[in-house]
């Protein structure tokens, strides 16, 4: 119930979307996006920051990244921090193979270095980084 001064709050959502005026040939090319719940709940919470609906919101978004001067700097970030991902997934990987020769150096009777206890700490750390930043990745 509202106090004195206050708007009833079906009104207030109601004058909170605006609509575009409609135009007199409907458009004929279509996209239709996908999303996760997340990203769903993140496009709806920016819609309404923005007093859009989440369609004209989303339009909107797709317009204003290609119209600018750089079209790719919209998805840019995300692409790069992927593609940086995927090369330290390689580099862990060249690592990795390094770790069986050395198994089956020790295995065979070898003996490793004194550092092997400090660079083993130093690659365990280095997966947690990556681990970490996929996660954050992934929330994005």
């Amino acid at each position: 119930m509202p106090t004195t001064g206050e708007e009833p709050l079906h009104s207030a959502r109601a004058e909170a979307a605006r609509r575009r005026s409609r135009q007199s040939v409907p458009r004929t090319n279509r996209v239709c996006p996908r999303f996760s719940d997340a990203e769903w709940t993140l496009l709806q919470q920016a819609a309404q920051q923005a007093e859009l609906a989440p369609g004209g919101y989303t339009a909107a978004a797709v317009i204003a990244a290609a119209t600018s001067n750089d079209p790719t700097a919209a998805v840019a970030d995300y692409r790069r921090g992927i593609q940086e991902l995927m090369e330290s997934n390689r580099q862990l990987g060249a690592v990795g193979n390094n770790l069986n020769q050395l198994a089956h150096y020790v295995n065979a009777g070898g003996q490793p270095g004194t550092g092997l206890r400090q660079l083993l700490a130093r690659l365990g750390a280095s997966i947690d980084a990556v681990d970490e930043a996929v996660a954050w990745m992934v929330r994005r």
